[in-house]
C-alpha cells in the first residue's frame, strides 16, 4: 500500500521531467551532457587539489615544529641511544624547553616515545603508558614527519581533546648525533587556529577557482549550443521551405498532367467513341444490297457480324480507357466522393461488394491529391488486390496525417499477389512526388496498401 502511494506521488514528476527532456533540442541536450561531465571532473579535481593543498600547508607547519625539536630537543635526549628512560634532570630541562614563553608557540602537549611507550610527557599521568602502533608513528619511525590536524585518536590526552579548538599533532624523529639513527619520537600538540583558517582559506580559494572555471565553461557551452541550435533551426526551416516548394511544384505539375489526362479522356470519349457508336448504328441500319444473291448473303452477313463485333469491342476498350483516365467529375468532387467514385466503378466491373469506411476527411484537398488517391484506390483494387477477396477501403485523418488504405484477404489456396508490379512502382513515385509515402503490409491472411499524406503540407489552390 505504501509502495503504491509512493509510486503515485513520484511517477507524475518523473514523467513530466522526462517529457520536458524529450522536448529539448539536441544541441542543448549535448551541452547539458558535456556540462554534467565537466562538473563531475571539476568536482573530482577540486576535491583532490583542496586535499593536497591542506596536506601541504599542514606539512609546512609540521616541518617547522620538526626543525625545532631536531635543533633543541634531540641534543637533550642523546642518552636514549643507550637507555630507554629519561632522568629527572632531563625532564626538568624538557619542561623548561617547552614552556610557552620559551618556545613562542601555543604548545599544549609534548611527548617523547620509545617504541610504543611514552617515556616523557608534560602530563605526568601519561608517562609509562603503552599504545598500539599507528600509521603516523610508523611514518615518523621511518624518518618522515607526520602532521595531523583535528585527527586526535584514543591515545591523546582527554584534556587536549576537551579544549574544543583545532589541534595540530606532529610526530618528528629524534636522531642520534653523528650516526643519524632514530632513537625516539617527539610528539607535539599545538593550538592551530590560524593553521585551520589557512587550510580553509586555501581550500575555499581552490573551490572558488574551479567553480568559476566550470561556470564559465558551462556558460560558453550553452552559448555555443544556443547558436548551434539557432543555426540548425534556420537550416531546418530552410530545408522545410525548400521541400514544401518542391512538393508544391510537383503537385502543380501533377495537377497539370491530371487536367491534361482528363481532357484526353473526355475528348476520347466524345470523339472516337461517338464515331464508333455512329458506325454501329449505321451498320445496324444498313439495307441489303439488291445485287446480293442468295449464295453470297451468308458470307456478307458473317462479314457484317465480324465488323460489328470489332466495332463493339473497340467501343468498349475506348470507354474503358477513357474511364481509366481521370473522370471529369473528380474536379468538382470532394476527397470522400472521389474515393467512393473509384470504389463504385470497381464494384460495377467485378460485381464484388467492397467495404468502404470514410471518417473525418478534410474538405479542402488539392485536385492533384484527389486524382492521385482516385488512381491509387482503382489500381490497388484492380491489380494490387487481384486474386483476393473481402476488399475494403478505409480513409481517415488523424491529426495531421491523412491515411487511405486498401486491403484484401488472401485465400490460402491461391497464390499471393506480388508487390513488384509496374503499377506499384509508378504509384510509389507518384505518391512521393506530392509529399506522401506508400506502405505495403503483407501478412499471411491479408495484404494492404496504404498512402500517408501530411495535411499541413498540402497546398490548396483556389
Amino acid at each position: 500500500m505504501i509502495t503504491a502511494t509512493l509510486l503515485r506521488l513520484c511517477l507524475p514528476p518523473v514523467v513530466q521531467s522526462l517529457s520536458r527532456w524529450h522536448g529539448v533540442n539536441f544541441m542543448h541536450k549535448f551541452a547539458a551532457a558535456v556540462s554534467a561531465a565537466v562538473l563531475c571532473g571539476m568536482v573530482f579535481v577540486a576535491s583532490v587539489m583542496a586535499r593536497h593543498a591542506g596536506e601541504a600547508i599542514k606539512d609546512r607547519y609540521g616541518a617547522e615544529v620538526a626543525l625545532y625539536t631536531d635543533s633543541f630537543v634531540a641534543p637533550l635526549v642523546q642518552e636514549l641511544a643507550t637507555r630507554s628512560t629519561i632522568p629527572e634532570s632531563m625532564k626538568k630541562d624538557l619542561d623548561n624547553l617547552f614552556s610557552p614563553t620559551v618556545i613562542g608557540r601555543p604548545i599544549v602537549g609534548f611527548r617523547i616515545w620509545a617504541d610504543n611507550q611514552i617515556i616523557y610527557s608534560n602530563s605526568q599521568r601519561m608517562i609509562g603508558e603503552r599504545f598500539p602502533g599507528s600509521p603516523s608513528r610508523t611514518r615518523a619511525w621511518r624518518g618522515g614527519v607526520s602532521a595531523e590536524l583535528n585527527e586526535l585518536d584514543g591515545d591523546d590526552d582527554v584534556q587536549i581533546r576537551a579544549l574544543g579548538v583545532p589541534i595540530l599533532e606532529v610526530y618528528a624523529p629524534l636522531r642520534q648525533t653523528g650516526t643519524g639513527r632514530i632513537i625516539a619520537l617527539a610528539e607535539t600538540y599545538e593550538i592551530a587556529i590560524d593553521l585551520a583558517q589557512d587550510v580553509k582559506s586555501a581550500q575555499a580559494s581552490i573551490w572558488l577557482i574551479f567553480a568559476t572555471t566550470s561556470g564559465l565553461i558551462i556558460f560558453f557551452l550553452f552559448v555555443l549550443a544556443g547558436r548551434g541550435a539557432s543555426e540548425l533551426g534556420r537550416l531546418g526551416r530552410e530545408k522545410d521551405e525548400v521541400r514544401l516548394r518542391v512538393g508544391s511544384a510537383n503537385r502543380r505539375i501533377s495537377e497539370m498532367n491530371e487536367l491534361h489526362m482528363q481532357q484526353v479522356g473526355s475528348e476520347l470519349y466524345k470523339g472516337p467513341a461517338q464515331l464508333v457508336g455512329v458506325a454501329l448504328l449505321k451498320l445496324d441500319s444498313l439495307p441489303p444490297s439488291p445485287t446480293t444473291t442468295a449464295a453470297s448473303a451468308p458470307a456478307k452477313s458473317r462479314d457484317v457480324e465480324v465488323i460489328r463485333s470489332a466495332l463493339t469491342q473497340a467501343l468498349e476498350e475506348i470507354r474503358s480507357l477513357s474511364e481509366s483516365l481521370v473522370p471529369s467529375s473528380v474536379h468538382e468532387r470532394s476527397l470522400a466522393e472521389t474515393i467512393g467514385l473509384a470504389v463504385r466503378r470497381h464494384e460495377r466491373r467485378t460485381d464484388m461488394p467492397i467495404l468502404l469506411e470514410i471518417t473525418a476527411l478534410p474538405a479542402q484537398i488539392p485536385f492533384s491529391v484527389r486524382t492521385c488517391v482516385h488512381g491509387f484506390v482503382r489500381e490497388a483494387l484492380e491489380k494490387g488486390c487481384e486474386g483476393t477477396t473481402g476488399h475494403a477501403v478505409r480513409a481517415e485523418c488523424c491529426g495531421d496525417l491523412l491515411a487511405v488504405e486498401v486491403t484484401g484477404k488472401v485465400n490460402t489456396e491461391q497464390a499471393r499477389p506480388t508487390h513488384n508490379q509496374q503499377w506499384l512502382r509508378t504509384f510509389k513515385d507518384r505518391v512521393e512526388s506530392i509529399g506522401g509515402e506508400l506502405l505495403i503490409k503483407a501478412m499471411p491472411n491479408s495484404v494492404s496498401y496504404t498512402v500517408h499524406l501530411k495535411v499541413h503540407e498540402l497546398e490548396v489552390t483556389p
